[in-house]
């Protein structure tokens, strides 16, 4: 895992030591990514400069340098992730031919471009990536980012004409060759899910490469594609022949993945997910460390974490972090993912993150489970709308009143019982089971958006307005093409890499994926159980702890945190001064009224945007790991 970036400027127009000093800035400002090792290249008379931060992981010798030249001389790479598949890769290579310097995956990936071709071997690609190659030949720089998008890639046009690009939007930021201009469509669109869309930036000049595409620039011109697409339905496959791939599948995802020269641990925070990596990588490594984190509140999962540890004999270690600032990483978290991003777990991640940089450099994670295998809780209302269609309001009425009649009489199955009554609302209120769910994935209504004076034109849409057709597959596939890139994948590489810890997602290995994507949700989730398929395949390897749990979550005590005065200061200077930098934008008086009957989530999406247009007006924007310049940042962010 490391930090990418780089510029082409026209020929000619730079001096060597010039480019090479405003690429060393763009590298220098993502270096948590990469704190082994650094390097430049630069070709002033083609206009080309690449820079690189290393995170040692495989071939830690200087074999494994970057930025890297092909053997032929051609192709000069930059390159942020792993292939998993490259010693399968290699092998083939070799006998078209190909020697080798070294062992490590970015010398196999130049082989394979000069061997078929750029497009041709990204799809032969089993791993995380994000990477810029430039062709020598062609003059062509072509980048390219991973299926799913668990590594980021940032690109720009600089004041110049000059083609930026990044791991992280700092790196962009810190060439200096561009002023950042706010998207108020990158606004709105993190107002309803507390993130940016997988092509936006908050910066309407600052792209983001979607996953599961490719980029070639040359001669000025910007070209993006998708180079991979989802696998379609497969309708025909039955349970029984389903499990057996799933599981053989899941294996070698794993053993792909645990591959390494530095110990790889494993997150164990005791879920259904979470487990079954740690179980399978555990009878694969034999003597595996798994981690554990006990944030200190209601949502601790430790006693699950620990039985399966015990079942499965791995050498545990429990973290935490007592006595937590969370007014301090709130506005840490500003520089960390460099743009408004409430998810809440971010500051919880971001902490384990930091624990377990302490033991190992390569840790599995059992992300992708609940978007592959219908993990959320939110499914189930979209199931019972599926099922029950659009209701008349005598049935709409009636059925609210014996759910209300069940749950003052304390009677079993209410949970369920409530999430059948919102599938019957959604009924009523959407046209597919698609639009349902963008609806019940936003955080604001059009009223609300509307008061707070910030209706630009809703991102993707309207949800409550959408007529487009959905199935339940399109739904999960939705959240794997946008809620977990978007969200989930962003918050662990931001999390993780901030500590120079490298996270893999081995459900999201291309063949075991493509598989769960192939499945039908009828083997993934019904309006009675979540994750079919899985616990069909590992329930019996799984401790008994732990077999009937539902999804709990790494959530954050948001009752407790707003209770902090550290945070009530950041509402009165963020949100209740008139001057705050956030009605520059939002309506002060309508924003007040929002805010007299918003919910907690609503409350944080709020602060958040807040205290980030706060440091993007003129904190003082700290670097990562400045523990010094972080305290001081506080109080003087909010005398300005």
């Amino acid at each position: 895992m490391c930090g990418i970036a780089g510029f082409f400027t026209l020929p000619g127009s730079r001096r060597a030591d010039q480019m090479s000093e405003e690429v060393r800035r763009m590298t220098d400002a993502i270096v948590s990514r990469g704190p082994d090792d650094a390097g430049v290249w630069v070709d002033a008379e083609a206009g080309i400069a690449l820079g690189h931060r290393r995170l040692s992981i495989l071939d830690l010798s200087p074999l494994g340098h970057q930025p890297m030249t092909s053997a032929c001389g051609r192709f000069v790479i930059v390159f942020n992730g792993e292939i998993y598949n490259y010693q399968e890769l290699r092998a083939d290579l070799e006998t078209s031919g190909h020697a080798w310097r070294g062992h490590s995956d970015t010398e196999v990936m130049l082989a394979a471009f000069a061997q078929w071709g750029m497009l041709e071997a990204t799809r032969r690609f089993n791993g995380m990536f994000a990477f810029a190659l430039w062709d020598d030949s062609k003059r062509e720089l072509f980048c390219a980012r991973d299926r799913f998008g668990e590594k980021p890639l940032y690109y720009a046009t600089g004041r110049g004409g000059e083609f930026l690009f990044a791991s992280e939007i700092k790196g962009i930021l810190a060439s200096g060759l561009i002023e950042p201009t706010l998207d108020q469509k990158a606004i709105s669109r993190y107002l309803l899910r507390q993130c940016v869309q997988t092509d936006q930036s908050i910066y309407a000049n600052i792209r983001s490469l979607p996953p599961g595409h490719c980029l070639r620039f040359r001669e000025g011109r910007i070209q993006v594609e998708r180079y991979w697409s989802p696998p379609e339905v497969d309708e025909g496959i039955d349970l029984k022949e389903a499990v057996e791939r799933f599981r053989a599948l899941l294996k070698d995802a794993v053993q792909r993945q645990l591959i390494a020269d530095v110990p790889v641990g494993s997150f164990l925070s005791g879920g259904l997910d979470s487990s079954t990596i740690s179980i399978v990588a555990s009878e694969l490594a034999g003597d595996l460390r798994t981690f554990s984190f006990d944030f200190g509140n209601d949502y601790s999962e430790v006693s699950y974490a620990r039985a399966v540890a015990e079942a499965c004999r791995t050498r545990h270690v429990e973290l935490a972090a007592r006595d937590v600032d969370v007014a301090e990483h709130l506005w840490r978290m500003q520089s960390v993912y460099d743009e408004p991003f409430a998810d809440t777990s971010n500051i919880p991640t971001y902490l384990l993150a930091r624990e377990a940089s302490r033991h190992v450099k390569v840790v599995l994670t059992g992300d992708g489970g609940d978007e592959l295998f219908g993990g959320y809780s939110w499914y189930k209302p979209l199931l019972w709308m599926e099922r029950e269609g659009k209701v008349g309001l005598l049935r709409w009425v009636a059925a609210r009143a014996v759910n209300r009649f069940y749950r003052l009489a304390d009677q079993s199955g209410a949970p369920n019982r409530e999430l059948r009554i919102m599938g019957l609302a959604y009924g009523r209120q959407y046209r597919s089971v698609l639009a349902a769910h963008r609806g019940q994935l936003s955080f604001f209504d059009r009223e609300s958006l509307a008061q707070l004076g910030f209706l630009p034109g809703l991102p993707d849409g309207d949800p409550e307005v959408d007529d487009s057709a959905g199935t339940m597959d399109e739904v999960l596939r939705f959240d794997v093409e946008d809620y977990m890139p978007a969200d989930i994948l962003t918050k662990i590489d931001r999390a993780s890499m901030a500590h120079g810890l490298e996270l893999r997602a081995p459900f999201l290995d291309v063949e075991f994926a493509s598989f769960c994507l192939s499945l039908p949700y009828r083997l993934k989730v019904s309006t009675q159980e979540d994750k079919i398929i899985l616990r069909q395949a590992f329930s019996e390897q799984w401790p008994a702890a732990i077999r009937h749990r539902s999804k709990q979550g790494f959530g954050a005590p948001l009752a407790k945190w707003f209770q902090d005065p550290a945070i009530r200061e950041f509402e009165h200077d963020c949100l209740e001064d008139p001057s705050a930098p956030i009605y520059e934008f939002f309506s002060y008086h309508g924003t007040r009224r929002v805010l007299g009957r918003a919910d907690l989530m609503q409350r944080w999406t709020l602060l958040v945007l807040a205290v980030w247009l706060r440091w993007f007006k003129g904190g003082e924007r700290i670097s990562e790991g400045n523990e010094a310049s972080l305290a001081s940042a506080i109080p003087a962010i909010k005398a300005t």
